[in-house]
């Protein structure tokens, strides 16, 4: 998750960080994302991903890291210049005050600083990653409504069967995705980009703090067993293990996954392991089709009730307008869980990561009227009231970053005004995806989420 330092601590590294350049980050060094079904990648996840040119990963293999255009950003922060990508860090810093941006936090994590002599060393020269996150394929069984072709085959299977839908967006239209070059390679197709990856796999492995599984549906490619089977063979007593996993594959690969786990943590630092949900029941199961709600949350009891002691759950959230009426009530669910196999708030493995969708805008939580999203901030306050206090229970409470990303949920919800254009819009192609949603599904909106009939009914007027 990440060890947030004390302040003063901070102020410390900060100075230090800033004697290379007032512009320097080590994350973009040390910190990598690999799509390699489409051959994408960032450091950090503030900057947008830029595409690993195949001719340079042919003759470099670690080009799927190291590519010119990073190395571009790399010398900018060697030279006290902004990159234009970047820009979320320097909107905050720009803030002025005591506003700390994500690139003093990162390059103070445990995978970055400690490294830093190896920046001044190789200045743009090629480098290993410390902190890795893969992806090697789209291979889900699941169409979550907020994901897209190049993340799901079950999207591009759908999209290749019924074409995009109808919203302004073009949602998971393939010729963009062409276009673009983000159109993945499927998971039986030979893909130059996960083969440099395995050339580059032995000297990589040696360098890795923290590596990252993720899709897709890691479960379900066979490149992801193959990682964790090498991992066993050469345990690593520095590396943290972390994989997502949406928890409804079928119930011998989470068998042998819950098996590997047990077998492998004791010679890991640590194992994380994260699933997502935000919704209870079947309107869980119609955000993330595919999904068997009592499956996901039986398979989530198992897991924690046989989690190594360096193991933890990790919950990712993404809060959306589907979502709203009974998310008070997932959480009550994940905290039921603490209560249930932790005696001590402070020995407690489950997390809750709260998050709030941003794209695609049609599924924003701030489109859903007045009334209901007073409503679920009041529920939030009422959650929060009820869970926070140590003194009314030890055990099974919300932690303080719980309360403060549950507060800001709240507020946000008061506070956040979408301009009534792209309101309008929104709203307009929320109505137009849900009917065609429904449609090709068998699904039935207005039945699943009764509180939202008349406003999916008005919304289709627009």
């Amino acid at each position: 998750m990440g060890y947030q330092h004390p302040r003063e601590v901070l102020k410390k590294r900060w100075e230090i960080i800033d004697t290379v350049s007032d512009s320097f980050c080590s994350a973009k060094w040390f910190q990598t994302t690999l799509y390699l079904q489409t051959g994408w990648n960032h450091s950090c996840h503030h900057p947008a991903p830029h595409k690993i040119p195949l001719e340079e990963v042919e003759a470099n293999h670690k080009a799927l890291h190291n590519t010119k255009f990073k190395k571009q950003q790399m010398q900018m922060m060697l030279d006290g210049e902004r990159p234009p990508e970047c820009d979320y860090c320097w909107r905050v810093e720009d803030l002025g005050g005591d506003n700390v941006s994500d690139r003093y936090y990162k390059s103070s994590m445990h995978w970055a600083w400690d490294n830093m002599p190896r920046i001044i060393e190789k200045k743009t020269a090629d480098i290993n990653p410390t902190y890795l996150e893969i992806s090697f394929s789209n291979v889900c069984n699941f169409k979550c409504a907020y994901c897209t072709p190049d993340v799901s085959s079950k999207w591009l299977e759908e999209i290749q069967q019924h074409g995009p839908y109808p919203t302004s967006w073009n949602t998971g239209d393939l010729i963009y995705l062409k276009q673009t070059e983000r159109y993945p390679y499927t998971n039986k197709e030979h893909n130059p980009y996960v083969e440099a990856f395995w050339k580059w796999w032995p000297e990589l492995y040696s360098s890795l703090n923290t590596l990252r599984l993720t899709g897709g549906e890691p479960l379900l490619s066979k490149d992801v067993w193959n990682i964790l089977s090498k991992i066993e063979e050469n345990p690593n007593p520095n590396l943290i293990l972390a994989i997502n996993t949406n928890l409804n594959v079928p119930d011998n690969l989470v068998e042998k996954f819950i098996q590997y786990v047990e077998r492998v943590a004791p010679k890991l630092k640590e194992i994380q392991i994260y699933t997502s949900c935000e919704a209870t029941g079947r309107q869980a199961e119609y955000i993330r089709y595919g999904m068997n709600y009592v499956q996901w949350y039986d398979n989530l009891d198992t897991f924690i009730q046989r989690l190594p002691k360096n193991a933890f759950i990790g919950i990712m959230t993404t809060i959306n307008v589907m979502s709203l009426s009974t998310f008070d009530i997932f959480v009550e669910d994940i905290l039921s869980f603490r209560k249930k196999y932790y005696n001590s708030f402070t020995n407690n493995n489950v997390i809750l990561s709260i998050n709030y969708l941003r794209w695609p805008p049609y599924l924003h939580m701030c489109l859903a009227p007045t009334e209901l999203k007073e409503k679920t901030a009041t529920k939030i306050d009422q959650l929060i009231a009820k869970h926070k206090d140590e003194k009314k229970e030890h055990f099974g409470m919300l932690f303080h970053d719980d309360v403060d990303k549950l507060s800001m949920i709240a507020n946000l919800l008061r506070t956040h005004t979408i301009p009534e254009s792209d309101l309008q819009r929104d709203r307009k192609d929320f109505a137009s995806f849900i009917t065609e949603y429904d449609k090709r599904k068998n699904l039935n909106f207005t039945q699943t989420f009764p509180e939202l009939k008349s406003v999916y009914e008005e919304w289709k007027t627009l």
